[in-house]
């Protein structure tokens, strides 16, 4: 028998007990968003490391050295200290640029809350030209 998550077994008695209703969909979709937070905070503060940023370059460095050796090329591929350091700068601004982009998502999906939409009025109508 294959083991489960309890977290799940949970949420499966808790609807087998009760409809499914608006109210529950909303608080798992909450727990669910909590979740994505909370891993998203822990795994920028990993990645934002340089023993991160050494492990990614060290991991990078094998990979091509093994593409290599599949096209035939038995010369080493390696990236200089100089080189991962450069990647390893690129790859945290493209994090910060891809933060910015997910707030400036959020920020525009949220919902107006109690804020009204003012829309420009038109001074006078235009002529279509004949």
């Amino acid at each position: 028998m294959m083991a489960t998550d309890p977290f799940i077994e949970y949420w499966s008695e808790i609807l087998a007990r009760m409809p499914v209703s608006p109210e529950l969909m909303v608080q798992w979709k909450r727990v669910l968003d909590h979740g994505i937070e909370a891993w998203s905070r822990a795994l920028n503060e990993v990645m934002a490391t340089d023993e991160f940023a050494k492990l990614l370059g060290l991991s990078i460095e094998q990979w091509l050295t093994t593409q290599s050796s599949f096209a035939g090329n038995t010369a080493p591929v390696s990236l200089q200290a100089e080189q991962r350091s450069a990647f390893a700068a690129e790859l945290r601004r493209l994090e910060e640029h891809l933060r910015q982009l997910e707030a400036r998502i959020a920020n525009a999906t949220e919902p107006a809350r109690g804020r009204s939409i003012q829309v420009p009025r038109r001074r006078g109508r235009r002529r279509r030209a004949a």
